[in-house]
Parts: structure tokens; C-alpha cells; sequence
């Protein structure tokens, strides 16, 4: 009897597009809904102690009627929390094993350390979603040490794929219909170091294609974008790039930055964000902030709420801080889980207030946007010149609709 395997995903993008791959390898296999399946396979995720505390419910619950296979980055962080039931196990650097792994007889475990041995992932076929936008991952792993993250102990040293590779991939995204690029890695700003390139390089070839789509740069850490920032802001003046910048900061304090290991300081921040804002209308800033982490005093955390009220992000990451295994910061004497809790209160209201303030700012303006996918509830999101969600009733995938915007709450805006 042949298998009827699911894939489920849980994480980044760069896990997205992971999964994207094992669909395409896995393509004769796969059927439509996990009710079907007799095998699930769980691409996981460990970046938090709440999304692996999720994760492992689920593996563990799924076991109970189907057969279970996990990927992705939880078994290079945590192996042991894995259920022992699952039928196998492989590492994002081993995903080319997973016919091997689904069909063998007996529990195999593929987990490598080199990030390498795949060579780029821009050389695997993918099978993606319904949306018009298309992953592309332009490099794996970060050349950081920060305190508190565990990722890297799964996805490597940057290994950023050749500017050739990355161009095939979009122009085979643009043939196929797709016309939102997404751009990803662990930090999309460290894109070329170990190739002697640089993100901007790859941005000035990829904007020669004569097309019509849009491109979405994804995260990108502040001390590597600071080193050639006076050439990306002007790419941001290319029609195909969205006005977006996620740029993490994490704390808004100098010492809390120093002990996370974070190679900027608010200085540095604030000098970039300013940069981008004076030379980009409608800049949409994103970014990133961990509250209770261990150093984090009353007057620490007073400093990252005064830097959100300077920055005035549109959007904020917000995560508790959780030890992970592996990282320096475990060690460290931690913050009582009330405090923790009552710190992202205040700064998950604050978010919301700016995020509504400058939302609200669009209403009464005419854009013309991008739509990229059907909501469950038959409307559709759209996304105007600088990414921003716009929430419509009647349009096509793939199009671009002119609207005025009507309405606007904290996290996305209504057009007609």
C-alpha cells in the first residue's frame, strides 16, 4: 500500500522553505489534509521553550494514530524531548535523506553538522503554497554568538548560495506566477560574507530582471547592515523592492546588548533606523525584542520601552525570553516568570497603540497593491509598496488592484 504522507511546518521562513523542498521529494506521496495521511511529517522548530513545549504536545499527540517523522532544527537543539515513538528523525542540513528516512524499516536519525554538505538549497525543486509569493532562501545559518539564541547550533556558519543559483530561482518563481519574492535566511544581511559579495551585489542583479513582482528582504542584524548601508537605501528607490526593513534590536539597553552578545549598540540603531527613515517614505520597520532576558533590570527595560516610543515601529516581534540548551544566558540567575510576564504587557500595549497610530495615518490614501493570497474567511490580503496588509473583499491572486484605504486597526489595514 503506498504512503499518503503530510507535512506540516512550524517556524521561519527559512523552515518554510525547507518543508517547500521535502514536499517536492517526497511529491507522488503527499495528499492534501493530515486526516488523510497515515504519515506526518513534522518540520519543527526550537527557537523558544513555548514553541518547543508546543511542538513536542504535538508530535507526542500525533503518535497516538499516525506514524511520525521529525525535521528541522528541534533535534539539533533538543533532541531529547523528542518522543522516542517517532520513525525517524533528520537535521536541515540532511533533508536530501528523507525518502531514505520515510521509507525505511527502521528508525534512522540523520543529523549532520555541516550546513555544506547539501550544497545551495537554490538547487532543489519546491512545491509551494497557493499564495503568489515565492520562498527564496539566499543563504543558511549567521556568523553571530549571541547569548541567548540556539538556532545557530542548528543551521551552521553562514553559508551564503552563489548569486547565480539565487537568480535562477527567482526567474523560475517568475515564470511559474509568482510575483512576490521572499528573500530569507538566519540574517539576510550577512549574505555573502564567506563568498566575498554582499547583499547589495545580490540586489542589483536580481533587480535587472525586467518583470513585474515585488521582493521582500528579510531579517537583516544591524552590525552587518551598517557596513554597507549607503548603498542599500537607495535600491530601496527600485520599484520592485518593498519599502520594508525588519531590523532586530532585541533591548534597548547598551549593557543588556553587551551581555546578549549582540554586536551593536543603541547608538548604532538609531543611527541606521534614522538613515533609512529620512530617505524612505513610508519606511515599514520591523523588528525584533526580547524582554526578560536575565540581566534585564527595571531600568533596562525602561530604556527598550523609551527606545520603541523613539523608533515608532510598525510592527514588533515580542518574545519572552527562555533559556535554551547550549546558550551562555542558561547559566545566568533568571528573572521570575511574573515579571517576564508583566514586561511584555506593557510592551505588547504600547506596540499596539503606535501600530494603530501609524496604521490609522493611511486612511483616506490610494495605493496600489499586490494581492497575494485568499483569507479563510473568502477576503483576501493584499500588500501595498512598503508590505503593509491590506485586507479587501473582491480581487485575484497574483494581481495588482488599486484601492483607497477606508479603515485601519493596529495589525492591518482595510481598502476598497
Amino acid at each position: 500500500m503506498q504512503l499518503k504522507i503530510f507535512v506540516e511546518n512550524y517556524g521561519c521562513t527559512q523552515n518554510k522553505g525547507d518543508s517547500e523542498i521535502i514536499k517536492y521529494l517526497l511529491k507522488e506521496f503527499l495528499v492534501d489534509s493530515i486526516e488523510k495521511a497515515d504519515t506526518v511529517i513534522v518540520n519543527t522548530c526550537g527557537v523558544k521553550g513555548q514553541t518547543e513545549k508546543k511542538i513536542v504536545e504535538r508530535i507526542s499527540s500525533l503518535l497516538e494514530n499516525k506514524r511520525v517523522i521529525v525535521s528541522g532544527c528541534l533535534p539539533k537543539i533538543n533532541i531529547n524531548v523528542i518522543d522516542p515513538r517517532v520513525s525517524g528523525i533528520i537535521g536541515p542540513h540532511d533533508i536530501d535523506k528523507i525518502k531514505e528516512v520515510v521509507f525505511s524499516d527502521e528508525k534512522k536519525v540523520y543529523l549532520s553538522d555541516d550546513n555544506r554538505r547539501l550544497g545551495p538549497k537554490t538547487a532543489f525543486k519546491k512545491i509551494r503554497d497557493d499564495s503568489t509569493s515565492a520562498i527564496v532562501q539566499i543563504s543558511e545559518g549567521c556568523v553571530g554568538k549571541c547569548s541567548f539564541c540556539c538556532t545557530r547550533f542548528a543551521r551552521g556558519r553562514v553559508h551564503s548560495f552563489p548569486i547565480e543559483e539565487i537568480e535562477r530561482e527567482v526567474k523560475e518563481a517568475l515564470s511559474e506566477g509568482y510575483k512576490e519574492i521572499l528573500f530569507t535566511s538566519q540574517d539576510t544581511a550577512a549574505y555573502g560574507i564567506d563568498i566575498n559579495s554582499n547583499l547589495v551585489s545580490l540586489l542589483k542583479r536580481i533587480f535587472l530582471i525586467h518583470e513585474e513582482f515585488r521582493l521582500r528582504l528579510g531579517m537583516a542584524n544591524p552590525n552587518h547592515i551598517r557596513s554597507f548601508e549607503n548603498e542599500l537605501v537607495p535600491i530601496y528607490g527600485n520599484p520592485q523592492m518593498y519599502r520594508f526593513l525588519h531590523i532586530p534590536v532585541q533591548s534597548g539597553d547598551d549593557q543588556v546588548l553587551s551581555d546578549m552578545r549582540r554586536d551593536h549598540t543603541i547608538k548604532d540603531y538609531l543611527a541606521t533606523v534614522s538613515l533609512f527613515r529620512k530617505n524612505i517614505k513610508d519606511l515599514y520597520l520591523c523588528t525584533d525584542i526580547i524582554v526578560g532576558f536575565p540581566t534585564e533590570d527595571e531600568n533596562a527595560f525602561e530604556n527598550t520601552l523609551k527606545l520603541v516610543e523613539k523608533i515608532r515601529p510598525d510592527k514588533i516581534n515580542l518574545t519572552r525570553f527562555s533559556p535554551r540548551p547550549g546558550t551562555t544566558s542558561i547559566k545566568m540567575k533568571q528573572i521570575p516568570s511574573w515579571t517576564v510576564k508583566e514586561r511584555s504587557r506593557q510592551l505588547n500595549l504600547l506596540r499596539k497603540k503606535i501600530s494603530f497610530e501609524i496604521n490609522q495615518s493611511y486612511i483616506g490614501r490610494e495605493f496600489n497593491a499586490l494581492i497575494t493570497e485568499k483569507n479563510i474567511d473568502g477576503t483576501f490580503t493584499g500588500r501595498l509598496y512598503n508590505y503593509k496588509p491590506v485586507i479587501i473583499d473582491n480581487a485575484k491572486i497574483g494581481t495588482f488592484k488599486d484601492l483607497v484605504i477606508e479603515d485601519a486597526t493596529s495589525t492591518y489595514l482595510v481598502g476598497r
